[in-house]
């Protein structure tokens, strides 16, 4: 078995989407298929912006496009 190490990009993404679901479960197919900034309008308003935050180092979000989330 050849065991790969996800990038922080990936993980982030994962991350994401199971905060997502854990609030909304009746997006569990469609999470899959979301982008970044639909994504963080269905996240839990309390975790925008640390992920909106997170996001923007990992260069998955621009400034700009954080701005909506998070004190940019």
């Amino acid at each position: 078995m050849i065991r790969t190490i996800l990038t922080k990009k990936t993980s982030l993404r994962k991350e994401l989407e199971c905060y997502v679901i854990s609030f909304n479960t009746v997006l569990k197919e469609a999470v899959k298929s979301m982008s970044i900034i639909i994504l963080l309008r269905n996240a839990h308003p309390t975790y925008r912006f640390s992920f909106a935050t997170q996001l923007v180092e990992a260069g998955l979000l621009t400034k700009e496009e954080a701005k909506e989330f998070s004190n940019y």
